[in-house]
């Protein structure tokens, strides 16, 4: 369940583990087989994607999704077509350009030719622009180099901080993760082995070696 004390955690383990699915269930985009899924104290489970988004959860899937043949400006600006506030979406608009200057630079130029790091900057600030209470990420750094994963990882960090949004991060680089989240779950095999402070996962020897490889 979603709490107001903003916080960003990480969903971490193997291939096949669940993490994928576990957030494609919580936004409406698979539905479960058992269980419920409750957000601000309201039950969304089998809501449509789309209200879901409207209450102020927003996911990033794997790969980003964004639409290569549009601009960067018009993908970032689908991400709040739904919000009537012309004003809002306009400085929304401003904030994401602020966060993501090589965005700005771009704003024109066809989705298709950013960058890989470009086009995960584009994906996170698409759904930023739908004003979320809390933001799922599905592998962002999958693809990336490191020195462009440090980055977004400071991003995630920063929003959490600076503007009080709540993160949940699915990482299979479980080191990276860390070093920016407050707490982790471990997954194997669709359950939870293991739900520890970030710093304690990093420092168990046992759970490093049995399901986050390093």
């Amino acid at each position: 369940m979603w709490t107001r004390d903003a916080n960003l955690t990480a969903v971490l383990g193997a291939n096949g583990a669940g993490k994928t699915t576990l957030l494609r269930t919580i936004s409406g985009l698979q539905t479960p087989v058992s269980g419920r899924v409750r957000f601000d104290g309201v039950d969304i489970t089998g809501l449509p994607a789309d209200r879901i988004v409207r209450m102020g959860l927003a996911h990033v899937p794997e790969n980003g999704g964004v639409i290569t043949e549009l601009t960067v400006e018009e993908n970032l600006r689908l991400g709040g077509l739904w919000r009537r506030d012309k004003a809002a979406r306009a400085a929304k608009l401003r904030e994401v350009y602020d966060l993501f200057p090589p965005l700005a630079q771009r704003e024109r130029a066809q989705a298709s030719t950013l960058s890989g790091g470009e086009r995960q900057m584009l994906a996170i600030g698409r759904a930023l622009m739908s004003d979320p209470q809390m933001l799922l990420l599905d592998e962002p750094s999958l693809g990336l180099a490191p020195a462009i994963t440090v980055r977004i990882m400071r991003i995630l960090r920063d929003l959490r901080d600076r503007d009080g949004l709540t993160v949940l991060l699915v990482e299979q680089n479980a080191r990276s993760a860390l070093s920016v989240a407050d707490r982790g779950y471990v997954l194997a095999l669709g359950r939870v082995v293991a739900v520890e402070e970030a710093d304690d996962l990093l420092a168990d020897d046992r759970l490093r070696h049995a399901y986050l490889g390093f």
